[in-house]
């Protein structure tokens, strides 16, 4: 092969390390990363380079030089390449003592990078950093470290003059969507099934681990070198028999001829240096399942920070043996490593021991019993305590044993009908007394009488120390059940006068974004405060609350967290949206409303006001209400839809405006033959279909019995933009509801209302520009 372009083939192996690593390499001042020659074009920079050719006859060349942002670019890092695998000390010597020594004397600090090898042979990496006089590695764990450093990393290396050791940092997630979508790609294009891709790529990873990147790449001998490291590492873990769990079909041909591409994505993300801070079986399984159809077990992986959560909120130590039932790929059991790691002042290697005989997983699904060996064996557990076993009928099961529970089980699937309850009480078995456990349940069990019984049986004989409302969108794209982490002590019957902490966990520092869940870029996150807030059963309204809990009550932490005035921002966008609603209301029907405004002048629909149509009873339930000022209950005056139109059959079609408990066009159901309307304006709750959906009405209109309607109080004066603000404050607390709990009456009106004249004045602008619009659009039909 020509050498000119093996070592272009190889340049382009560096660019993508650089952009899995964050580097933006574009020329400055889009990105960061100059090629050979352009550094001539920045005058700061073609002085250092003056006559420092390998030769020292001619300018030097650098292959990739990455530099500083903002208006004077300086180097921090200089790349050297080479074809060859084996070249790496040359590749290494040129960027330091010729490069990188350049820039020394220029006075520029900087890392000097080697990249060797092909993507169809072994790409090797190198960094070194002048340290004492000399060019030294940079290490992790006392071993050169095989990555480019990130950004941030360069930075700290550089600024601090002894810093010479560095752990590994997981790519973004976008980096690792991009990259699964390639390895999915080459996988389908070999005839791989959906449900077979993850096992596939854990045998590549637990290979390329084995090996340290030593596997042939030649299609006759990669496939069964692959098997044989697994095998391998399987046996060494005293686990053989899961090795056909994890295998690949040495007979795929296209496989063979393609399997160098998986690999070699893989080695770029890493996958061969073993680090306790990366999950990254468990990472790319849960990416995985973006393209392999979904659930197909009823699993949904727990993301890896709320695994963390979730031991933290235990308080486990390194003395503690952990179980999880149901482990999936093993990230509770990597979490409370990780904890015990922190916990102690040992070496990593010394902390894994300690905690090594005392990490205990059940998993029956062979596959993902395999991948949680090889994630515990990634992370150094080199005997793991996976079991390949059903936790209901496995004989070694530990009774009494543990000290800590740490799961989420799977919930009932057309493969799996077990009941996340029957978990839950094995779980408890397996404790000691006092013993904890913390679960991620189906929000619905924690919250719907039918499972009171169950709730109760489990305070007869344990304590409800916490609970954790997740964030709506946490198992998303994967799955859009809503959840509830619940922390129980084993053996100590509750004490109804025992306070229970709440916590609804709205920002978990991560955000939904084109299918991936990625960091949010304000940075905010709850999962400290959250931990703080039930250790230390604090109360802060609208987040954290605590609540003297019957045996029988709901878990529902929007039954017991204190209503807190919205955030100003938040209630804005609240606000926003709802006007937006509201006028794609006039949009969408104009014609219709002119309509029924004809209609009405013309006496043939008649308008009423709510309390003249309601019974002396329910306006007398209406008045019992809490009402204090300031709050919903205090503003309004709250009634129930009408029970003529709860159920729409056999009304026809006709010219009057019917709402009801959807989210669109401000709760529009349609059009139909119904007498008497509601006079405006007034405010509408969906109490089922789209819960806690709150909207203004300003056209006269008849409400289905599914939605609430709130009428400002005849001693109280509350103007349009009032009720809107009212209605954007409901919308905000919708986390509080679901199918299992049910939005009443009671139960908004404690909601607080925020008063102020600019946000008014805001709202009446906003009105007032919308209002036109919908105005205009009703007037193309009233002049017809």
């Amino acid at each position: 092969m020509n050498s000119h372009l093996s070592e272009v083939r190889t340049e382009a192996v560096a660019e993508d390390l650089l952009e899995i690593q964050g580097w933006p390499t574009s020329r400055p001042p889009r990105g960061r990363v100059i090629r050979q020659n352009e550094y001539k074009s920045f005058p700061e920079l073609a002085d250092i380079f003056r006559g420092r050719s390998k030769t020292g006859k001619g300018d030097a060349f650098p292959d990739f030089l990455v530099v500083t942002s903002g208006p004077t670019v300086r180097p921090v890092m200089v790349i050297e390449t080479k074809a060859k695998e084996d070249a790496l000390p040359q590749a290494l010597h040129e960027a330091s003592e010729i490069y990188g020594a350049a820039c020394l004397e220029a006075g520029h600090p900087v890392l000097a990078v080697g990249v060797s090898g092909q993507e169809n042979t072994t790409i090797r990496v190198g960094v070194l950093k002048f340290h004492l006089g000399e060019w030294k590695p940079v290490k992790y764990e006392n071993n050169p470290i095989s990555w480019i450093p990130t950004p941030a990393d360069v930075d700290s290396l550089l600024s601090s003059p002894t810093l010479m050791d560095l752990a590994p940092v997981i790519p973004d997630p976008e980096v690792l969507a991009e990259r699964a979508d390639l390895i999915n790609r080459i996988l389908r294009e070999a005839n791989i099934k959906d449900e077979f891709r993850p096992a596939y790529v854990g045998a590549m990873m637990l290979a390329l681990w084995h090996t340290k990147g030593n596997l042939r790449r030649d299609p006759r001998y990669v496939l069964r070198d692959i098997n044989a490291a697994c095998e391998e590492a399987f046996k060494d873990a005293g686990k053989p028999e899961l090795a056909r769990s994890l295998h690949v079909d040495e007979a795929n041909a296209k496989l063979a001829a393609s399997a160098w591409r998986v690999l070699s994505t893989l080695e770029k993300l890493n996958v061969a240096t073993s680090s306790f801070a990366h999950d990254y079986l468990g990472q790319l399984y849960e990416t995985f399942f973006r393209y392999t159809g979904g659930n197909t077990i009823g699993q949904y992986f727990t993301p890896r920070h709320i695994a963390r959560m979730m031991a933290d909120l235990c308080e486990s130590t390194p003395s503690d043996v952990v179980i999880d039932p149901a482990c999936g790929t093993g990230g509770f059991l990597i979490a409370a490593m990780q904890r015990a790691y922190d916990q102690s002042s040992l070496r990593y290697e010394d902390a894994i021991e300690l905690v090594r005989e005392k990490l205990i997983g059940y998993e029956s699904e062979p596959v993902t019993a395999a991948l949680a060996v090889a994630n515990m064996l990634l992370r150094g557990d080199g005997k793991t305590g996976i079991r390949k076993e059903d936790c209901f009928t496995a004989t070694d099961y530990p009774v009494n044993a543990c000290d800590i529970a740490l799961m989420n089980p799977p919930f009932p699937h057309k493969k799996t009908d077990v009941p996340p309850e029957r978990f839950v009480e094995r779980a408890l078995e397996a404790l000691r007394l006092r013993g904890r456990i913390a679960v991620i349940l189906p929000t619905s069990l924690t919250v719907k009488k039918e499972n009171a019984g169950w709730r109760k049986q489990i305070l007869t004989h344990n304590t409800l120390l916490g609970v954790v409302q997740l964030p709506d969108e946490l198992f998303q794209p994967y799955a859009s059940a809503t959840t509830t982490v619940v922390l129980l002590e084993k053996g100590i019957p509750h004490d109804a006068r025992r306070e229970t902490a709440f916590v609804r966990l709205h920002y978990d520092g991560l955000t939904l974004k084109k299918g991936i869940r990625v960091p949010r870029s304000d940075g905010r996150n709850q999962v400290p405060d959250t931990v703080d807030a039930i250790v230390n059963k604090r109360v802060i309204p609208g987040f954290s609350g605590v609540a003297a809990i019957q045996p029988g009550d709901e878990w529902a932490p929007g039954a017991y967290i204190p209503s807190a005035p919205p955030d100003e921002d938040e209630l804005r966008t609240s606000i926003d949206e709802l006007l937006r609603r509201w006028t794609s209301f006039y949009i969408r029907y104009a014609r219709e409303v002119a309509t029924q405004r004809k209609a009405i002048a013309n006496g043939e629909i008649d308008v009423h006001p709510y309390r003249n149509l309601l019974s002396d009873a329910k306006r007398s339930n209406a008045s019992n209400l809490p009402a204090e000022p300031g709050t919903i209950g205090g503003m309004f005056d709250i009634y129930y839809g009408m029970k003529e139109l709860h159920s729409r059959e056999g009304i026809p079609p006709g010219d009057s405006l019917i709402i009801s408990p959807t989210e669109e066009y401000n709760g529009c159901y349609g059009w139909l033959t119904f007498r008497p309307l509601i006079e405006p304006p007034f405010i509408t709750v969906a109490q089922t279909g789209s819960i806690g959906e709150a909207f203004v009405q300003t056209e006269p209109c008849a409400v289905n019995d599914d939605c609430l309607v709130l009428l400002p109080k005849p001693d109280v004066d509350v103007p349009l933009a009032g009720l809107v603000v009212a209605a954007a404050a409901i919308r905000l607390e919708r986390w509080r509801f679901n199918y299992g709990r049910k939005l009443t009456p009671a139960r908004i009106a404690s909601f607080r209302v925020p008063t102020s004249g600019d946000l008014e004045r805001w709202v009446e602008d906003r009105l007032d520009a919308w209002a036109k619009i919908c105005e205009s659009a009703v007037d193309v039909y009233s002049e017809a």
